[in-house]
């Protein structure tokens, strides 16, 4: 059976074989400068830990940590909701105008409520 995963831009075969994206050059280029800098005492695992860690810096750790992060998840949230919202209101309001008007004014007044009870609780 014949291995084809080098043909695919992702694949580790191609990764190794510096083909693909940028990742192998990155890598070869750290690992000269480590080899070059400490030839005596040069350490393969002491120098993947720390490209690792490079990596781990990079913009790719910021951009996880703003879309993992609890502001980004309601402000999605938010606008998923706001969105479904417009288009049922604009459903529902041609069809039903008063219980649309409603529902609105009801949900106002449990959203203020809601947010009084939130600042008035000891945190």
């Amino acid at each position: 059976m014949q291995d084809f995963a080098y043909l695919f831009g992702d694949s580790a075969a191609a990764w190794l074989r510096g083909r693909g994206d940028a990742r192998f050059p990155h890598y070869e280029r750290h690992y000269r400068t480590e080899r070059q800098a400490m030839p005596e005492t040069f350490d393969l695992e002491t120098a993947n830990e720390q490209y690792a860690k490079r990596c781990e810096q990079r913009s790719g750790a910021r951009l996880l940590r703003v879309l993992d992060s609890k502001a980004f998840k309601h402000l999605v949230f938010f606008l998923i909701m706001a969105w479904g919202g417009s288009l049922l209101l604009t459903t529902v309001g041609k069809q039903q105008p008063a219980i649309a008007g409603t529902v609105l004014a009801a949900l106002f007044i449990a959203i203020r409520i809601n947010r009084r009870k939130n600042r008035s609780a000891p945190q």
